[in-house]
C-alpha cells in the first residue's frame, strides 16, 4: 500500500510539472534581444489572458534586450539607472505595439502584466507541497516510533514534534522559494528573474506559507498519533 501511495504521489507530481509547462509558458517563438515585437497571428479582440501573456512576453523581450545591450557584463554598461531606463523604454515601445495590434489602450496592456496567474501559481506550488507533505508524513511516523508514548509518555514526542515542525517549516519555506524561482525561470525560459521575483507568489506570502507548513506538519503528526493509538488498541 505504501509503495502504491508513493507511486501515485510521484505520478501526480510529474503530471503537475507537465501542467506547469502547458498552463502558462511564455511564448517561445519570436524571442530576440533587439527589442523587436514578433509578428502576431492576427489576434484581434484580445482577452484578458491574451493581453497578460503578451505583456509578459514584452517584459521578457525588454529584459533580454537590456541584458544584451546594457547589461553589467557588457562593454556598454553605464549604470543601474541607465539599465533600468533602457528596459523601461523598450517595454513601453512594445506595450504600444501590442495595444495597436489588439486595438486597446496602452494602459490595459501594462495593467495586465502579472495578472491571470492563478493556474500558473497553482501548477508551480503543488509539486513542492506534495513533496513536503510526503516528507513530513515520513518524519512524524519516525518521530512517534523513536519516542513511543507507551515507553516515554507523550511529552518527549510532542516536544520533538514541536521542534521538528518549526525546523521543517523554516526549511520548507526557504526551499520552496528556491523551487518557485527555478520553476518560474523554466516557465519563462530565462534564469534572470530581475525585479520579476518580487511578483512570485512564494515571495509575497512567506509568513502565510510558513504558518501553513507548521499546520501541515501538526496535522500529519496528529494523524500519525491517531493511527498509532488505533494500532496499539487493536494489538496490530
Amino acid at each position: 500500500m505504501r509503495c502504491n501511495g508513493t507511486r501515485t504521489l510521484l505520478r501526480l507530481a510529474v503530471t503537475l510539472v507537465f501542467i506547469l509547462g502547458a498552463a502558462g509558458c511564455v511564448r517561445r517563438d519570436g524571442r530576440n534581444s533587439d527589442c523587436r515585437w514578433p509578428p502576431e497571428n492576427a489576434h484581434h479582440g484580445a482577452t484578458a489572458r491574451l493581453l497578460s501573456g503578451d505583456a509578459e512576453l514584452a517584459e521578457e523581450l525588454a529584459i533580454r534586450y537590456v541584458d544584451t545591450h546594457h547589461g553589467l557584463r557588457t562593454p556598454y554598461y553605464l549604470s543601474g539607472e541607465a539599465y533600468s531606463a533602457a528596459r523601461d523604454r523598450c517595454m513601453k515601445t512594445l506595450f504600444e505595439q501590442i495595444a495597436r495590434e489588439h486595438g486597446v489602450l496602452v494602459e490595459q496592456v501594462s495593467s495586465s502584466l502579472g495578472r491571470n496567474r492563478a493556474a500558473i501559481d497553482l501548477a508551480e506550488i503543488l509539486p513542492f507541497v506534495l513533496l513536503y507533505v510526503f516528507v513530513v508524513t515520513v518524519v512524524v511516523r519516525v518521530n512517534w516510533r523513536c519516542y513511543s508514548p507507551d515507553e516515554h509518555g507523550w511529552t518527549p514526542g510532542i516536544t520533538m514534534a514541536l521542534f521538528l515542525s518549526l525546523a521543517f517549516a523554516a526549511g520548507g519555506t526557504m526551499l520552496g522559494e528556491v523551487w518557485f524561482w527555478l520553476a518560474e525561470g523554466y516557465r519563462i525560459g530565462n534564469g534572470h528573474m530581475s525585479y520579476r521575483a518580487g511578483r512570485l507568489f512564494w515571495v509575497r506570502h512567506r509568513p502565510e506559507l510558513f504558518a501553513g507548513a507548521v499546520i501541515v506538519f501538526w496535522l500529519a503528526a496528529i494523524e500519525a498519533a491517531r493511527h498509532l493509538r488505533s494500532d496499539r488498541s487493536t494489538g496490530t
